[in-house]
């Protein structure tokens, strides 16, 4: 059979259409500037799509690298991307894309069969990659002509489609991979998208040019794209305020209300996947212990910490999983706060007095330094001592992933719109030491591996609703919050486009003059 646009239907999400307000199209070309900034506060930290991890990498993929297939702006659908359609063997482990002509590097170079084989199984077979998971099942990857790409199966595979519009699945040259070698590829991978990198002073800013060789023709509608990296929420919106930049992502929320009513300003909370976690290290004492992890989802009080540094921008999180996910548990109950239950529980747990821990922050992120302040009081009412430990934001990543962290911070965002990518990231082994907990659960890691060869999307749904529900009883991280993506801009700025799965969509983005 052939399948082309629309094929898969997933997520559960409000549109990002918001009336027009941010992803209306822009006016005719001259009517707008060839520049627009946009100010984050964390820089990159790798470009390689196959060995990096994190949002601040992934997020800034989409503008530079294609894949066979792509999700839709609102992240609820499989479309065609390079791959203009594709048929599946009768016993679904033959899929063969067939793609589009004439499409380039944005060096100018075509892109080749070769470029394909060796960009998909170099996604599959690199030990250093967090993500090699969503590749476990491709058996061989050929090309039988620049025009096609035959991928088999060991066994069938139910998220395929979604794993391969992940970024670590796009093309990429292989002759310039060779040429400049595997280090320097980390800082200015070539692709097929909108734009390229053209420059990268780390810590500072990364210039994105418009790639003249993409294959819409008059897209994109901005020739340069600026990304400044500003640390301290705070002074990002003070930049903003000062005309000094055009767009600025991780808005305090606190300061949401104030942006709008500025008659120059719009800010927006973007529909999103994202959640947030205080995840615990289960390798070090008292976190091995359910019961003491257990005590502190009954010490935290979310919906206080919801008002405090949300505002009406999200809610309280139950389970690990996006609530805007594709097969949510929504029948899991919400850990009550209860001082008195989580004191008494630490000591049957052995901690009649509590105990000392320390509590890992990125510097400068305001919702994790508001966050780890409520949480610094609220525990210490169950006689948890809870010392705040503030990292500049590299430092402190690389602390935690090396497992050197107690209790840190974090967020997640799904990237394909299919629960198998995050069940495998915090249940399965491997680089992600299960979403850096270390916790581990036989049962768990048994029905994540089935479901991913689960066909059938009732018994699929069932499986991962049972993950959901294990990880919530055994509480190796506590989910705090589900919010949305806080974003805020000049009213002159159209075209913002930004997926629930966090993915920028700039080919539209311009300036009003």
């Amino acid at each position: 059979m052939k399948l082309f646009k629309g094929v898969i239907s997933t997520l559960v999400v409000s549109v990002f259409v918001l009336s027009g307000i941010l992803a209306s199209t822009p006016a005719m070309a001259a009517d707008y500037a060839k520049q627009i900034i946009m100010a984050r506060n964390e820089d990159s930290r790798n470009l390689d799509p196959v060995t990096q991890d994190g949002n601040v990498n992934i997020w800034m993929f989409n503008l530079v690298l294609e894949g066979l297939v792509k999700t839709n702006d609102e992240g609820t659908k499989i479309e065609p991307a390079l791959a203009k359609s594709w048929d599946i063997s009768e016993d679904g482990l033959s899929w063969t894309f067939h793609l589009l002509e004439g499409t380039k590097f944005s060096d100018g170079t075509p892109v080749k069969g070769e470029d394909w084989v060796w960009s998909l199984l170099r996604a599959r077979d690199t030990e250093e990659s967090t993500w090699k998971f969503a590749l476990e099942a491709v058996a061989d990857v050929t090309a039988p002509d620049d025009k096609t790409v035959v991928i088999k199966l060991k066994e069938p595979w139910a998220p395929i489609l979604a794993d391969l519009a992940m970024f670590n699945c796009t093309v990429q040259s292989k002759a310039f991979y060779n040429k400049v070698g595997a280090q320097v590829y980390t800082q200015k991978p070539l692709g097929t998208g909108p734009y390229m990198f053209a420059e990268w002073k780390k810590g500072e800013y990364m210039i994105l040019k418009k790639n003249p060789h993409y294959r819409v023709a008059g897209l994109p509608k901005t020739e340069t794209i600026r990304v400044n990296v500003v640390p301290d929420d705070n002074t990002r919106v003070m930049q903003l305020q000062a005309g000094a930049v055009d767009i600025i992502t991780f808005v305090p929320y606190n300061r949401m209300n104030e942006l709008n009513k500025d008659p120059q300003l719009k800010a927006v909370g973007v529909p999103s996947t994202s959640t947030r976690y205080i995840v615990l290290n289960n390798n070090v004492k008292p976190f091995d212990n359910v019961e003491v992890r257990k005590a502190l989802q009954h010490g935290t009080n979310k919906k206080a910490i919801v008002a405090f540094v949300l505002h009406q921008y999200g809610e309280p999180a139950k389970g690990y999983a996006p609530k805007s996910g594709l097969y949510y548990n929504d029948d899991l109950k919400p850990y009550e706060y209860d001082v008195a239950r989580a004191k008494k529980m630490l000591a049957e747990a052995g901690y009649p007095t509590g105990f000392k821990t320390e509590v890992l922050v990125r510097s400068g992120n305001a919702v994790y330094e508001q966050i780890a302040t409520i949480l610094k009081e609220q525990w210490a009412q169950i006689g948890v001592q809870a010392d705040i430990q503030s990292l500049e934001s590299a430092t402190a990543v690389a602390k935690y992933r090396a497992m050197k962290h107690q209790v840190t911070l974090s967020g997640w965002t799904n990237d394909i719109n299919d629960p198998s990518q995050q069940v495998n990231y915090v249940v399965l082994p491997g680089k992600a030491h299960k979403y850096y907990t270390d916790w581990t659960d036989t049962k768990a890691a048994e029905i994540a591996k089935a479901a991913n060869r689960e066909l059938d999307p009732v018994k699929r749904e069932k499986m991962y609703k049972e993950i959901q529900a294990i990880h919530y009883d055994e509480s190796p991280m506590i989910p705090v919050f589900h919010a949305t993506y806080p974003v805020a801009m000049k009213k002159s700025v159209k075209g913002f486009v930004q997926t629930p799965l966090g993915n920028y969509r700039f080919e539209n983005l311009a300036k009003e003059q």
